[in-house]
């Protein structure tokens, strides 16, 4: 078995009986909003879906992933989950309000290639396991699997930064691993 096999089997391998990935282990901050996904960031307004994009949901980034495996970004309780599987409301223990899309148009795969492991109300520590999603997949119905993150009460909130760095770019965009920081929120 080659390196690449044996990460994959670590990444996936069973936290509990319901084959979820082990949780991811991060340092938090209050006032800090960390990458649910590990990929390259890029803007909201590079993101193809109109309501996104404009900031419909709020302000935040959108994330090209590199694996398929959504984490909870900060500690809080899942407010929304949908039966499609692919978008999770949080939160957050501040007050502020997450939400984590993935892809563009997938609702249409009626939650085919999704695997979420939290229910509405419950509660949550930074790392938990979310989501898992199939990015071939994804690919193959002819979506794109990029990984929205959105601060939904922004207009409540003094300021909403996207913090992401990071000293290996992707195609100019800076690459975060899960538990990076992304977003700054001041209250």
């Amino acid at each position: 078995m080659g390196l690449i096999d044996t990460i994959k089997r670590s990444l996936f391998s069973s936290g509990d009986e319901a084959g979820a990935p082990k949780p991811a282990v991060f340092h938090v901050d209050d006032d800090m909003v960390y990458a649910p996904v590990t990929g390259a960031v890029v803007s909201l307004g590079e993101v193809h879906d109109e309501a996104i994009s404009s900031g419909f949901f709020g302000e935040g980034c959108g994330i090209l992933p590199s694996v398929g495996i959504v984490y909870a970004p900060a500690t809080g309780r899942i407010s929304v989950t949908a039966v499609t599987n692919h978008v999770i409301g949080m939160t957050l223990l501040g007050g502020v309000e997450v939400l984590i899309h993935v892809g563009i148009d997938t609702v249409r795969m009626e939650g085919k290639g999704f695997t979420r492991f939290v229910e509405a109300n419950d509660e949550v520590a930074a790392g938990t396991p979310l989501i898992v999603f199939d990015r071939d997949r994804i690919a193959a119905a002819g979506y794109e699997d990029v990984v929205t993150v959105a601060i939904t009460n922004s207009d409540s909130l003094r300021s909403v930064k996207n913090v992401s760095s990071s000293g290996t770019l992707i195609g100019g965009r800076p690459l975060v691993k899960v538990g990076d920081p992304l977003l700054q929120v001041e209250r």
